[in-house]
């Protein structure tokens, strides 16, 4: 289909040209750019790369590979969505002597631009991590480790067009896209290696949050020694005898020593326990208190005179 592009959006009819859009993987002819677009709203974005094909009336892209938001940043079949759009920008003065290599260098503007785009992609990766860190949030720390290395991959893949097209550009003598290509190529690499030392410091991040789970059952287990090895051992001093069956003159007095030490054991596993403890942590302590008395209150009721 004829489209006008790099005209930008409004189109300003002093830029861009009109060709025909192709998606694909036509016959390899014509000028090789990289193609790199992050596409749609927050929430719902898509990363598409790939390759375009350029000459003076047709522009073929092929897209190779399609990351989509939805459910966290992963790869699925590209749906096969207009290409038009992305093509509007950056708004290109196109040679008329040159057409082939002024939309080239246009289309691969667009890509080296979108290199910053996704940029802004490894910012919010980042204050996902932070946010785990400082347990403002409920995310999944295998979710996030997922994502980088999906973003990571994607990164590569366009990395490795930018590189292809760098390669054929010095074969064929053609500078004009030439400088784009490389600077693609050179930011791709330093926002790979942040990711990936973004990914080193989340798998650290694991190995210590399985540390805190490990420390966290312990604690547990250790309270859960207390709350039945200290009634019993008070029990055994008192002489349960003398206090069974309960009554009700009989149960505080019975009861209330036992309710002290398990909160004062609980106020002590709490403040022992690993990361930041919240007040579900004391609701649940005193929930187990009180049904640990209460158990033992209907038990002493029941026991036979």
């Amino acid at each position: 289909m004829k489209l006008r592009v790099l005209a930008g959006d409004p189109a300003d009819p002093g830029m861009g040209a009109e060709v025909e859009v192709a998606a694909g993987a036509g016959p390899r002819s014509g000028l090789a750019v990289p193609y790199l677009r992050l596409v749609g709203r927050h929430g719902s974005r898509e990363i598409l790369v790939g390759e375009a094909r350029v000459t003076a009336t047709r522009v073929e892209i092929a897209v190779s590979a399609t990351w989509t938001e939805t459910g966290g940043w992963h790869r699925e079949p590209w749906n096969g969505e207009a290409l038009g759009e992305t093509l509007t920008h950056p708004a290109h003065p196109i040679r008329p002597n040159q057409r082939d290599v002024s939309i080239a260098k246009g289309i691969a503007e667009g890509s080296r631009n979108t290199v910053g785009e996704l940029r802004q992609l490894r910012y919010e990766m980042e204050r996902q991590v932070a946010d785990l860190l400082t347990q403002r949030t409920n995310a999944k720390l295998r979710l996030i480790m997922a994502q980088l290395v999906e973003l990571s991959i994607a990164f590569s893949r366009a990395r490795d067009f930018a590189r292809e097209a760098i390669r054929e550009q010095l074969w064929m003598r053609d500078g004009g896209a030439l400088p784009h290509c490389q600077a693609m190529d050179t930011e791709l690499g330093d926002e790979m290696t942040r990711l990936q030392s973004l990914l080193g410091s989340v798998s650290t991040l694991a190995v210590a949050q399985d540390g805190e789970a490990q420390q966290r059952f312990n604690t547990l287990a250790a309270a859960a020694a207390a709350g039945l090895g200290l009634p019993a051992l008070i029990l055994s001093l008192y002489g349960a005898d003398e206090y069974l069956p309960f009554t009700w003159d009989k149960a505080w007095r019975a009861l209330t020593p036992i309710a002290g030490v398990l909160t004062v054991a609980a106020g002590i596993i709490l403040s022992r326990m690993p990361g930041r403890t919240t007040g579900k942590h004391h609701l649940v302590a005193a929930g187990l208190i009180t049904g640990l008395i209460a158990v033992l209150l209907i038990a002493g009721f029941l026991a036979p005179g």
